[in-house]
């Protein structure tokens, strides 16, 4: 191989001269046109880092180089493509009939209707709503709630509470309990 004077000007010979051979052989094993443009990202991430391991070598060893990590890096990510696959697929069979849906609305509307969500909102008052509005529908932990509100932490986790046992009341009792 030509000896080439600056790191830089070697990084971009690597550059022309592979980019779209690495692409092709990760791409031959992927069948994924993202994933292969990932690999062939991830092969001159590597190579950059090795730069100068790499000048040293002459032009056959080179190619043998960058061919095996492009493979073996592509193989890597097809094994995990696969295993991903496999465990979503047991997942699903495992759980079939269990889960009806993993849509949030649909889950909630099984749980509390609009008419009962109007009454909850009714019979709620301030501060248990806004906390239970906080914590419940926007996900907040009890420590984001209190800043937000400006109060302390255990005002919120009490108030929390009582409004939590306002809607098990609301909604019927002891059902709802065994929900949480």
């Amino acid at each position: 191989m030509k000896k080439i004077k600056s790191n830089r000007h070697f990084f971009e010979y690597l550059y022309e001269t592979y980019e779209q051979r690495i692409f092709y052989q990760a791409y031959s094993v992927l069948n994924q046109k993202e994933q292969a443009e990932d690999i062939t990202q991830d092969v001159f991430e590597q190579l950059y880092q090795e730069k100068e391991k790499l000048q040293r070598l002459d032009e056959e060893h080179l190619k043998k180089l960058i061919i095996t990590i492009t493979k073996n890096k592509a193989i890597d990510l097809y094994r995990k493509n696969t295993s991903q696959i496999k465990y979503i697929e047991d997942y699903k069979e495992n759980n079939r009939g269990q889960i009806p849906d993993n849509n949030v609305v649909d889950r909630l509307e099984e749980l509390v209707s609009e008419a009962e969500f109007q009454e909850i909102t009714r019979e709620l008052k301030e501060p248990y709503l806004q906390v239970f509005m906080y914590r419940i529908f926007y996900g907040l932990s009890t420590k984001e709630v209190a800043q937000i509100m400006s109060q302390k932490d255990a005002t919120i986790r009490k108030q929390f509470e009582r409004g939590k046992k306002i809607v098990k009341n609301i909604l019927g009792g002891s059902d709802y309990e065994k929900v949480q």
